[in-house]
């Protein structure tokens, strides 16, 4: 335990308490940063439509870039987590939003398709640093007992990205030929600014804010069984393979990733191909620029919706059953399965509209409390490995391979191979991919949380255990 005691009690000097304002402060630099790696990531998807044809590649190509990036995205945060668990988490934040805002602008000189691929594998590995650094670091600011509230929070920072990627990649593309290039520059400047201010962020100690709490109101802690402590205490060591075999002994881990394996794949694949769906003359016949807004506007607001009342129905309900922030992620996905499935067989736009704005809200359910469970079931200082190991493995099986995969059978679906898309039509041919895949990943997903949420409770004692079982050795 020797070497996870010192990483738990690195940065010494950073003792200063936290104030309520400066966790504000935090928050909103980690909300915008959320922002704008949403947005940087969706201008591409807003104008894949018109891009596609003007850099001469169909639909298997929009999926084989998006898996491009996912599958470096996902590579990267191995690397990335295991540095920020041993590093200042602010100072891989900074410099993870750097490097993909300045391949960002780059992408703007992209003439072909694979230049445009190699971009956007580079942008991966800009944005796969950020998100377990910012997770380890947001959970040092906020105590247990309002995590899922104040994840869902700064997750909803991500819908608001996908409505300004949407819209702008949408609008920008439909102006004139090559006018697509646009939306990166104006995307890629503004996160070198939100990179420096989060460079000068103050770095917490490990834990501080759940120990703060805890020492300012007694009746807040855990109450913990005198017992022996979890058979894999003794393996969380510094070396790195030991430590992942570890968090994957602990079953609600196991859970929470198999659950977002599947919830992953329907989030990638529609996020990639709903604009050009909504664009095909068999389905809604919608301009770049009006399927990028409804696109944008859909998915910000029931997002939002879905994120926030996720994240505040897990807290509330997690006073009276502790595996609730789980639970509440496996109801969500099971419902919303016949609701999605309502959505992508009909052809009227206000049923559409109706049934995947509620598809929309139930999935995003899941963000806040998902977020805050894996922070609550693993020791502290092993936090944003934890969030990597889960991106790895959610990513790489979920939708990592989805959009190439949905792209391969809705070209496939296509009698034509191909013309369908080049001539506006391809409608149909994507409706089929998304039922037969989409609708039975979001029933497995359900059911493994709503069965998996069980184990919880123990996995937060544990983890608990071990916190005190560090601090005690390093007193």
């Amino acid at each position: 335990m020797s070497e996870i005691t010192a990483r738990a009690n690195e940065d010494a000097s950073s003792q200063k308490r936290i104030t309520a304002g400066y966790a504000r402060y935090v928050f909103w630099i980690m909300f915008l940063i959320s922002f704008l790696n949403y947005l940087d990531r969706y201008v591409l998807t807003g104008g894949a439509n018109i891009i596609a044809k003007e850099l001469h590649f169909g639909l298997d190509g929009v999926g084989y870039i998006s898996s491009a990036f996912l599958i470096v995205y996902t590579i990267s945060t191995i690397p990335l987590g295991i540095w920020a668990d041993r590093s200042k988490r602010k100072n891989v934040t900074a410099i993870s939003v750097t490097i993909w805002s300045l391949i960002t602008a780059v992408t703007a000189l992209a003439n072909n398709f694979t230049t445009l691929f190699l971009t956007r594998m580079v942008l991966g590995i800009g944005e796969a640093g950020y998100f377990p650094a910012g997770t380890a670091l947001m959970s040092d600011y906020f105590s247990r007992t309002r995590r899922s509230r104040i994840m869902g929070l700064w997750s909803s920072g991500q819908y608001v990205g996908i409505l300004f990627g949407f819209v702008l990649g949408g609008a920008l593309a439909g102006l004139y030929p090559g006018s697509w290039r646009l939306a990166f520059l104006f995307t890629g400047i503004p996160g070198l600014i939100l990179a420096f201010l989060a460079w000068r962020l103050r770095e917490p100690r490990r834990n501080q804010a759940d120990e703060e709490e805890e020492a300012l109101q007694p009746e807040v802690a855990l109450a913990i069984e005198e017992t022996e402590p979890p058979p894999h205490a003794h393996q969380f060591s510094s070396h790195i393979f030991a430590q992942f075999g570890s968090l994957l002994r602990i079953k609600t881990m196991v859970v929470l990733i198999v659950m977002q394996i599947f919830a992953f794949f329907v989030l990638g694949v529609n996020v990639t191909f709903l604009p050009i769906y909504l664009q095909q003359k068999d389905t809604f016949n919608l301009t770049s620029a009006q399927a990028g807004l409804f696109s944008g506007v859909v998915i910000v607001l029931a997002g939002m919706a879905g994120t926030i009342l996720g994240g505040y129905m897990a807290d509330w309900l997690n006073k009276r059953y502790r595996g609730a922030r789980v639970l509440v992620c496996g109801i969500g996905f099971l419902v919303s399965a016949p609701s999605f499935a309502l959505a992508v067989t009909s052809r009227g736009l206000g049923i559409f509209t109706v049934f995947f704005v509620l598809t929309t809200f139930l999935v995003s359910i899941y963000n806040g409390p998902s977020t805050a469970a894996t922070q609550d079931v693993v020791p502290s200082m092993l936090r944003a490995s934890a969030v990597a190991i889960t991106l790895l493995i959610a990513h790489m099986l979920g939708d990592a391979f989805a959009p190439s995969l949905v792209g391969i059978l809705a070209r496939n679906f296509d009698p034509t191979h191909g013309l369908h898309f080049q001539q506006g039509i391809a409608g149909n041919d994507l409706s089929r991919a998304l039922l037969i895949t989409c609708t039975p990943a979001l029933v497995i997903a359900g059911l493994v949380g709503i069965f998996g949420s069980r184990w919880m409770k123990q996995d937060v004692e544990n983890a608990v255990r071990i916190d005190q079982m560090a601090k005690a050795s390093a007193s």
